[in-house]
């Protein structure tokens, strides 16, 4: 896929920018009375909020990809498709044609679980994921971190249902826990081929989508976790999204240069469609540049010989413009923030 680049640019380098194209069409003395005077509008000096929006360009992917291994080896005689969704309770594999299962849970499977086992968590994760698909029911006493008769019941009908031997033990191998739900993103070998313990059988990420964005160094105090912002999918459509996290560590990408992460949340993921991993999207964030502010419109700023700028102001009286120095600040919305000579009110000149 074809590198993605951003569109920031650090509000100094912007604000000299936006005055040197200016100073490219407009750059003049003060204006003579008389003919041949350039054809000009006029503007008021006003105190405003700016705002500017910039524009990212990233992709939209799936949170939290990782190789997901097997502790059972074997001959693999079942696996999922690329993109498919395999929810708690579902089968990732089939090995030997017995059945490797997700179970949601955050403690990962270290032993065989089963009757006469150690108290743990692991158990009670177990019961809690049986109780979530059905089978048993939830009490005062249960789910608990104690195997007994109603755990090994439970089991039992989950066993005959996925089509798994009906022991009642749930062995190493047999259930892979994850944190939630899991999107199938690569097939790592092909039914029919043996695996062995450890072996990375799949990739697989969250069902949950994500943007991410490289963003430039010059351009990390650009942005605010929590901002919102629209996102632009290749369907067109606009959806909200937040600023979640920007990278604090540089990172190489795919062309070798230095960057920070920026990841944006979709308020909705499931609105960006399906299919759309690594789909390139636009990123617009709009974020206030100054408030209650002194401006004037970028092309109401000149140049002066010798360096720094000036706005030819109308004096209220009449008569000739007054070629008044100012400071520059912020930009955006087509102005700039000036301090110097002016005030609000006053009247500026403004090239046609």
């Amino acid at each position: 896929m074809k590198k993605r680049t951003i569109a920031f640019i650090a509000v100094p380098v912007v604000v000299a920018g936006a005055v040197t194209a200016v100073l490219l069409t407009t750059g003049r003395p003060a204006p003579p009375a008389g003919a041949g005077q350039p054809a000009t509008n006029t503007a008021q000096v006003s105190v405003r909020d700016l705002s500017r929006t910039e524009t990212m360009n990233g992709v939209i992917a799936y949170r939290d990809e990782r190789d997901l291994p097997t502790a059972k080896g074997g001959i693999v005689t079942m696996l999922p498709g690329v993109g498919e969704t395999v929810k708690s309770g579902g089968v990732l594999m089939r090995v030997d044609e017995r059945p490797v299962v997700l179970f949601n849970g955050t403690i990962p499977a270290y032993r065989d679980l089963g009757p006469g086992i150690t108290d743990g968590p692991d158990v009670a994760q177990l019961e809690e994921t049986l109780v979530n698909l059905g089978y048993g029911k939830k009490s005062s006493t249960y789910p608990d971190a104690h195997w007994n008769s109603v755990t090994t019941t439970a089991l039992k009908k989950y066993q005959e249902d996925v089509g798994a031997v009906i022991d009642g033990i749930a062995s190493l191998g047999d259930i892979v826990f994850t944190p939630g739900d899991v999107r199938i993103a690569k097939r790592n070998t092909t039914v029919g081929a043996p695996v062995v313990p450890g072996q990375a059988v799949l990739t697989v990420s969250s069902t949950e989508r994500l943007v991410t964005v490289d963003l430039d160094p010059v351009n990390r105090d650009l942005v605010t976790v929590g901002a919102a912002v629209k996102v632009e999918p290749p369907s067109g459509d606009k959806l909200d999204g937040t600023i979640e996290e920007v990278g604090t560590a540089l990172e190489a990408d795919a062309d070798g240069k230095q960057v920070y992460k920026l990841k944006v949340k979709l308020a909705d993921a499931a609105a960006a469609g399906d299919n759309v991993a690594l789909a390139p999207v636009t990123v617009r964030y709009t974020t206030v540049v100054a408030e209650q502010a002194l401006t004037v419109p970028v092309a109401a700023v000149v140049g002066v010989p010798g360096g720094g700028y000036a706005v030819d102001v109308l004096p209220a009286q009449g008569g000739a413009a007054v070629r008044t120095p100012v400071e520059l600040g912020a930009w955006g919305d087509g102005f700039v923030v000036v301090s110097g000579g002016v005030q609000a009110g006053d009247k500026v000149e403004v090239p046609k």
